[in-house]
């Protein structure tokens, strides 16, 4: 610590400071005053409640206390456009609010559910959302101007007003009231008289408003800034949004109270013993400012409880200090019968802390859950309960798709339960401290949690001249968000490591920060992310590393572990790449690598209904063009969760589960049937699950069993025999499905859940060449129309564009067009970053336009029909030979030649057939059954699945590629009667089938502003039938293309298929 302050004694002369004079002398607003952040707000601290008895404590509803009183519901509220329009006075009594709107609490102005908004939301990424643009404020970088920046036109302010009626039992008592999250600025008057003022939008204000108040009814009235100079510091990834975004309440003390509490629950060095330390601190307020009076004769009690019943009591003894109220009970108290709190194992006990008055009499009672675990870092690993835990993680914002920002306790819990349902262990907090309510739902199920200050200046960026992160007139505001993060959320167990903030450069006031924040907790690890590997953090978590960064860090650096705060950016459809990232954190030759947080965990998208469409609005949808001068318009960006708005999955999450699976397969001998299964659970044993396998012939179950006993140490390796006795047959495909399933429920896991698998080969695929049948073929031609008919069938070429015009059995059409050479795909978020939608475009009309020159001829009883084209102005050619035999199978033969020059890779090659719309229902055998790509198909196991072309599609909220199939041996579109057509490949294809055109899902070069809610679906089906096509990445989505072995060079390929009637 000595050289930490050293250092920053030495910074200090570097750091900026853009106050000027004029600044200092001109009477500025507390909204507009970098100096102030809050005025009268109580010293946060703990969350918790008080309860009046032991009782109502076990119940942990505050509703049920009679000194809690919710203020949520309805105020009267009035919106104006700008502070010079706010009703002045109206905190005032008599003054007369009958005429204004009633609105919600909680709720934001902009978007919500009550039928009633108030100016617009607005979507931008790094910018400010205010004011002028980024060149602006490189020009004009001091106090002045950032005052000057916030807007005077347009700067909503929000005034609330509504009654309350104390009750008769909270006469003589201290009354507070608890607003728990507004943004971004306000101040609070009760019955007319001035209380506070308080900025720092996602954590909680409370005001001790006990002068202010009187028996039976009272006024509070709020005045809320939209954007305040905290607004500098609040500029996230997200919906910018303004409003209250969480509970408001009141709640009553006794005079004699439990101000704070620090629980330390850890573990010896053994991890086998808990070690117990609590500290209480005790406050009068009847004593006036710093007034030395001896607090009145009180006990403070804590219970434990711990295994079977047994209960720890203890009557905690005063710390130092006649004045302080700070009691201590603990210190190296070991606890044998503990069990460990892990994110596999979450035990909790229940404490609680009483306290009595002189009489003995209980006053206050306030539940904690605590959870025993050890965290440090050894050896540049973080140990949690010494063991090395892998972060499989997520981040995630706070959204509702229909009140934005106000998120209610079942979104939350549903968030818990996909989670667990995902493999998924960790949560960032990003980029702000949640609701409480999260982090007890993280405790009580076992997610660890990287918790983070609600600091982001990004329109600033990161220079040390102009980043906030090194401007020491915003200290104080950086010291108290991170402080008051700390003493909020520092007795949840399921909080592991803090993060000072996102995205807001560095420099004095985060080395000050990172200082206190290790000074006041050295139990756990501290992270930034844009320290990168300085001193001011104790891992190092970059943003967006590729596959090889973590395998270079891992390899060159032992100094601390590197957790990836942010990777994997699932924008639209993408998670490409996903397993690559874990084969190289998994590799025992780098223990340094400890897993990442993808980004992120939701689409932010908010459901709208216009013009009689429902779809998810993104960036662009509400705001006038006015707010992006000077800003990128970023449109969807805002849309790059693995889960959709309203909480449905997107088909990426089988990917996720499938590469965080704890429970790891392979053969020991394929030939004898012994499998090597491996316990990758640190703290947990397999006695809970059964395997359940299942032989597949040709994708067909054949055989099936399960075994009972999983009884597999953690870290630990087993061997089974599989009991397989089906006679296997040459020349088929043999997998075995294996599945883990549970014996018994566990929370949000019902039984015989399947929480990890994988797909073992027997004996591999083998293509086999279409026989061909010698029936008799009649052929007619009537100009460029050319006709071969068979028995049951027909077919017609259009020899102008060596393209079938129809293909009929028994006299039922089973293609209309096709099939059409296509190397293009619609561009998914992750193309049109990577630049491909231009740089890529050569391929847009390849092979469409080009004049063909065809040839038919005869051979051993079928016609063949050659097509040729001449590609990329003699560059390649392109050769699509046709076989008819007379049992009406077609097989399609399509040759992609390079013969010079140098091109860019090929989105696809593949072809494109048009099928009537009868033909709705899909059979397949290949990977699935959700959607798949060659870099994201891990988690989609090979099989025969059904569906229909209507569940094939999935709404991105902008459109774009979509529904592709990998692996696919054949598939058959069939009408209800199962007549229709099957496509069989020499070699396993990729297809997808859709009732939208390419054209539909990709209609202009550049991204523009469409909806997959508002596309209309066509009668006909589209099938893709494809050799293959790119990845679809996942590193990020402004630059990266998808790893090389994803990519398809330009180079000679081709590939054969059949189509046959079914």
């Amino acid at each position: 610590m000595k050289n930490f302050c050293c250092l920053t004694a030495f910074l200090v002369c570097f750091c900026i400071s853009a106050s000027s004079q004029s600044s200092k002398e001109s009477k500025l607003k507390e909204w507009q005053d970098v100096s102030v952040v809050g005025v009268n707000r109580v010293r946060m601290h703990a969350a918790g409640f008080a309860f009046e008895t032991q009782a109502l404590a076990e119940t942990r509803a505050r509703e049920q206390s009679a000194y809690f009183q919710s203020l949520n519901g309805l105020w009267k509220f009035k919106w104006v456009e700008n502070p010079s329009q706010r009703p002045e006075g109206f905190e005032k009594e008599g003054y007369d609010v009958s005429a204004w709107d009633n609105f919600l609490v909680p709720a934001n102005w902009e978007f919500n559910n009550t039928g009633k908004t108030y100016g617009y939301p607005i979507y931008v990424n790094h910018p400010f959302e205010f004011g002028k643009g980024w060149g602006w404020l490189q020009n004009n970088y001091t106090i002045d101007k950032l005052v000057e920046n916030l807007p005077a036109e347009y700067n909503p302010v929000g005034s609330y007003k509504r009654t309350f009626t104390l009750p008769e039992s909270w006469d003589g008592r201290e009354v507070f009231i608890h607003l728990g999250a507004v943004k971004s600025a306000f101040y609070i008057w009760i019955n007319g008289q001035y209380v506070g003022y308080s900025e720092d939008s996602k954590l909680e204000a409370e005001f001790d408003i006990t002068p202010y108040v009187r028996k039976g009814k009272n006024t509070v009235a709020l005045e809320v800034y939209r954007w305040s100079i905290g607004s500098y510091l609040e500029c996230q990834d997200f919906w910018r949004v303004s409003g209250i975004e969480r509970d408001v309440y009141l709640y009553s003390t006794p005079k004699l109270a439990i101000e704070d509490f620090t629980v330390e629950a850890s573990l010896n060095d053994t991890y086998q013993k808990g070690i117990f330390q609590l500290t209480v601190w005790v406050k009068d307020y009847t004593r006036k400012g710093k007034e030395k009076k001896a607090l009145p004769p009180h006990q403070v009690h804590a219970t434990l409880f711990l295994e079977n019943g047994i209960k720890m009591d203890n009557q905690m003894s005063p710390g130092a200090g006649e004045f302080e109220g700070r009691w201590l009970i603990g210190g190296d108290f070991p606890i044998p019968t503990i069990q460990p709190w892990s994110a596999e194992t979450p035990h909790l006990y229940s404490l609680y802390i009483s306290l009595l008055d002189e009489k003995g009499k209980t006053t206050e009672v306030i539940p904690v859950r605590v959870g025993f675990r050890s965290i440090e870092i050894k050896n540049a690993q973080v140990l949690v309960n010494g063991q090395p835990v892998l972060i499989k993680g997520v981040n995630r914002h706070e959204h509702s798709h229909k009140t934005a920002h106000v998120v209610s306790k079942e979104e939350m819990r549903k968030d818990i339960e996909l989670m667990k349902q995902m493999n998924i262990n960790a949560v960032r907090m990003s980029h702000y401290p949640n609701d409480p309510y999260f982090y007890e739902l993280c405790d009580e199920y076992g997610i660890y949690v990287c918790d983070e200050a609600n600091i982001e200046s990004h329109g600033l960026y990161y220079d040390l001249k102009r980043t906030l992160g090194n401007n020491s007139d915003f200290l104080t505001s950086h010291i108290e968000r991170v402080m008051r993060m700390y003493a909020r959320d520092k007795n949840y167990p399921s909080v592991i490591f803090w993060s000072l903030g996102n995205e807001a450069g560095n420099g004095y006031n985060f080395y000050n920060a990172y200082m206190a924040l290790k000074k006041a907790d050295k139990t756990r690890p501290v992270q930034y992310e844009r320290a990168e590997t300085e001193w001011n953090t104790d891992i190092y978590c970059p943003q967006y590393p590729s596959p090889n960064s973590f395998r270079s860090y891992g390899e060159r650096r032992t100094d601390r572990p590197m957790i990836s705060s942010e990777y994997a950016h699932a924008m639209g459809n993408s998670l490409g790449n996903f397993k690559e990232y874990w084969e190289v954190i998994e590799d025992p030759k780098y223990p340094t690598l400890q897993g990442g947080f993808i980004w992120e965990w939701i689409d932010h998208g908010l459901q709208v209904t216009r013009n009689g469409k429902t779809f998810f609005a993104y960036g662009g949808d509400f705001e006038p063009e006015s707010v992006f001068e000077g800003k990128p318009k970023d449109r969807n960006f805002v849309l790059d969760g693995i889960i959709q708005p309203d909480r449905t999955l997107h088909p990426g999450t089988s990917e996720v589960k499938k590469v965080y699976q704890n429970i790891a397969t392979a053969w020991s001998d394929s030939v004898t049937y012994t499998i090597r299964v491996k316990n990758k659970n640190y703290f947990r044993d397999l006695s809970n699950y059964y395997l359940a396998w299942t032989l597949l012939e040709n994708g067909k179950p054949v055989q099936s069993g399960r075994m009972e006993q999983l009884n597999i140490l953690p870290l630990q390796t087993a061997i089974y025999t599989l009991p397989l006795t089906y006679k296997r047959q040459s020349g088929k495909e043999y997998l075995v499905n294996i599945d883990y399933k549970l014996k018994t429920a566990e929370p949000f896991l019902p039984k015989d859940y399947s929480i990890a698998y994988e797909q073992l080969s027997i004996a591999a695929f083998e293509p086999s060449e279409t026989t061909l049948s010698n029936a008799p073929l009649r052929v007619t031609q009537t100009g460029a129309e050319w006709t071969a008919k068979g028995k049951d069938f027909s077919v017609t070429f259009d020899l102008t564009t060596g393209l079938i015009k129809s293909y009929q059995y028994k006299g039922q059409t089973l293609l209309t067009s096709g099939p059409q050479v296509n190397f293009w795909r619609p561009m998914t978020d992750n193309d049109y970053g990577a630049g491909s939608n231009s740089k890529l475009r050569v391929w847009h009309d390849a092979g469409k336009t080009e004049t063909a020159t065809v040839r038919v001829s005869q051979e051993a009883g079928a016609y063949q029909i050659v097509s040729e084209k001449s590609l990329l102005n003699g560059d390649a050619k392109f050769t699509q030979t046709y076989t008819i035999d007379g049992a009406g199978t077609i097989v399609v033969d399509n040759h992609f030649e390079k013969i010079k020059g140098e091109h860019p890779i090929l989105p696809k090659f593949g072809n494109i057939l048009i099928v009537p719309k009868q033909f709705n229902n899909l059979s397949y055998y290949g990977r699935g059954p959700q959607e798949n790509y060659i870099d994201r198909n891990s988690g989609a196991n090979l099989g025969i699945y059904k569906s229909t072309v209507d569940e094939q599609f999935h709404p991105y909220g902008r459109p774009q590629e979509n529904g592709n199939k990998t692996g696919v041996r054949w598939l058959t579109l069939t009408d209800k009667k199962g007549n229709g057509l099957k496509i069989t490949g020499n070699l396993p294809l990729e297809f997808s089938a859709l009732h939208y055109s390419m054209d539909d899902l990709d209609p202009d070069q550049e991204r523009k502003q469409y909806h997959a809610g508002e596309l209309v679906k066509r009668s006909e089906v589209y099938l893709n039938v494809d050799y293959r096509q790119m990845g679809v990445a996942g590193i990020d989505s402004w630059a990266s293309l998808p790893l090389d072995k994803y990519r398809i060079p330009y180079a000679s390929c081709q590939y054969t298929y059949s189509i046959q009637p079914n």
